[in-house]
């Protein structure tokens, strides 16, 4: 399954300090390795939710204070990175 993050995405990482890039990276590692090695999204492991409103169809990955939001497409076989932000901020956009 091939990654991909948003121009948005990347510029937050980028300003991001080593330690809360590594959280988000382990978190993303596990989440492509639950998805392909069992083909499904462990929800419970990772604090994923299904998000509603502007929203429908994403979903967001809870790393401390940083939210990770993403889409996996199936067809595709890609896990679309859409956002990452801080808690507050994640959703305006």
């Amino acid at each position: 399954m091939e990654v991909k993050f948003s121009k948005s995405a990347v510029k937050f990482l980028e300003k991001l300090d080593e330690k809360n890039k590594e959280q988000i990276r382990e978190k993303i590692f596990y989440l492509l390795n639950s998805i392909e090695d069992r083909g499904i999204i462990t929800f419970r492991d990772l604090d994923i939710k299904k998000l509603k409103g502007n929203w429908e169809g994403f979903l967001r990955m809870r790393v401390g204070k940083i939210r990770v939001i993403f889409t996996v497409n199936n067809n595709s076989n890609e896990l679309l990175v859409y956002e990452i932000d801080f808690r507050g901020d994640a959703y305006k956009k």
